[in-house]
């Protein structure tokens, strides 16, 4: 039931960031390398580490936002001890 909801709110946060970043963070998880993901995407291969990591920055700005009980400040979930 933990996992389910975990991938529910993953899925939730993709939607509310954009489009190509959801896409960087989706092909990432899904194995693929930066190489690759610059030719799915059609971007310079050397601009897909800075993007990606605004694209997590984006994903965690945004889970914060839609679930601000569930991080606390040493980035565990849970948001207790």
């Amino acid at each position: 039931a933990a996992r389910r909801e975990a991938q529910r709110r993953v899925r939730a946060v993709l939607r509310r960031i954009g489009k190509r970043q959801a896409a960087l963070l989706v092909l990432r998880h899904s194995g693929l390398r930066y190489r690759e993901i610059a030719r799915v995407l059609g971007v310079a291969p050397g601009s897909v580490g800075t993007l990606l990591a605004r694209a997590e920055r984006a994903f965690m700005c945004q889970h914060e936002r839609m679930y601000p009980a569930t991080v606390d400040p040493d980035g565990d979930e849970g948001g207790g001890p």
